[in-house]
């Protein structure tokens, strides 16, 4: 009734590139694994079936028989239990023309049904497990094919269990019984009948895998879907913080030209260089806290040239966390509101403070400046709009953007990012 045979081979995903990529290639990438998550589901399919049509106890039809690991003590008892079902029903059917049969004599035929039901189940078992192959191949086709190979197949092993059973006391006289036609139809009959409930059986099995495999693949469609659309916003999100830097540092440069030449030619000078550096890490999807404190020791460059003075920075980043993977322009737009509302407008100016470390299992990055804050304004701008929604897109309800007042003056605004991320 089961058959044993290896565990087929896990299908293992295919690599994915590790290297940036930029808005187009992500949608491309989330299309490539689409299909590769697709063919691989199909791929997964087979395997199913295939595993279950080497393993699959008719017994694990009903729900409640799943809840015990496949083991071979198990599936002993469960051929028992299942031949035990089958004599029942063949013990009935020796009362169906309605004659009064003695207690006794009905005892003796249970246990005879019983005796040729366990040996008919367990010679099913020891050939099934010989021609597991095969039957990988058997289980795939449609119920109709299934039911006629059991058939076949079932007449000479019934006829094999007779032989066998001729050979006991109480069953001798099968002997002149055994190879007529009455005992090949007979064997025919009984295979047809069991064949029936085992292609009814693993039919209903295979629908069941269907529908678990096409719900599977339902749910990676629109988590796939789902995933290219975020991509597309995050960059979209993204997209809108470059242009907002550009077009302020070329407003400072052109009311610099007239009234400090030498420093207009100055902050585009650093303007360019910070561009350098930059316009490559703000195209990639991901990239580390120690390229981004680099990033804003540029930024903040250029911002000191308009300052002087009035700006001082500091950055502290702990070496655990220099690698810590976050994306792209996250502190920028944080760092330029600190600029734009607490120190800019102050009129001796003040100190940003950029520092990283990791609490627990969180990362935290600290923004803090001793300038205004934010009491005075009615904006929070498009820096921390922004900064809320990538957060919230990218990590859920994993990170957040607290606000805080600084000591002893100025806003402090912290960054929680998962460690884990």
């Amino acid at each position: 009734m089961n058959t044993i045979a290896n565990n087929p081979r896990g299908l293992s995903g295919e690599a994915l590139p590790e290297t940036p990529l930029n808005c187009e290639d992500n949608l491309k990438l989330a299309a490539h694994m689409h299909k590769t998550k697709a063919a691989h589901h199909r791929a997964q399919a087979h395997v199913a079936l295939d595993f279950e049509g080497a393993h699959f106890h008719p017994l694990e039809a009903i729900t409640f028989f799943r809840r015990w690991p496949r083991s071979f003590l198990r599936n002993v008892l469960y051929t028992v239990i299942f031949n035990a079902l089958f004599a029942i029903a063949f013990t009935l059917l020796a009362f169906a023309d309605g004659r009064p049969i003695p207690m006794e004599l009905a005892g003796k035929i249970l246990v005879n049904n019983l005796i040729i039901s366990n040996a008919i189940g367990f010679m099913f078992w020891g050939v099934l497990s010989l021609i597991g192959p095969v039957m990988r191949l058997v289980n795939r086709r449609s119920f109709v094919e299934i039911a006629l190979f059991y058939s076949v197949m079932g007449t000479g092993i019934v006829t094999l269990s007779f032989v066998g059973l001729s050979q006991l006391p109480g069953f001798n006289e099968m002997q002149t019984w055994i190879l007529t036609k009455r005992q090949l139809l007979t064997s025919f009959v009984i295979s047809f009948f069991i064949s029936l409930v085992l292609a009814f059986i693993w039919r209903r099995r295979v629908t069941e895998l269907a529908g678990q495999i096409e719900l599977s693949e339902e749910r990676e469609r629109a988590a796939s879907a789902e995933r290219a659309a975020t991509e597309a916003n995050l960059r979209a999100l993204q997209a809108q913080i470059e242009p907002h830097f550009l077009f302020n540092t070329l407003a400072n440069v052109t009311s610099l030209i007239h009234t400090r030449p030498d420093d207009a030619k100055h902050m585009l000078e650093e303007f360019i260089a910070y561009l350098r550096s930059s316009l490559a890490t703000t195209r990639e999807s991901r990239t580390s806290l120690a390229q981004e404190f680099a990033l804003m020791k540029s930024f903040l460059a250029v911002l000191q040239i308009r300052m002087g003075a009035r700006l001082k920075t500091r950055f502290v980043l702990d070496d655990d966390v220099s690698g810590f993977g976050l994306p792209p322009m996250l502190i920028q737009p944080i760092v330029e509101n600190a600029i734009k509302h607490g120190l800019e407008p102050k009129v001796e100016g003040g100190e940003l403070v950029l520092s990283a470390r990791r609490v627990a299992d969180m990362v935290e990055i600290d923004i803090a400046d001793t300038g205004l804050g934010f009491q005075n304004t009615t904006s929070s701008g498009i820096g921390l709009k922004n900064v809320r929604e990538r957060l919230g897109k990218l990590y859920g309800g994993n990170a957040r953007l607290d606000i805080h007042d600084n000591v002893p003056s100025g806003t402090k605004i912290t960054i929680l990012l998962p460690a884990a991320a």
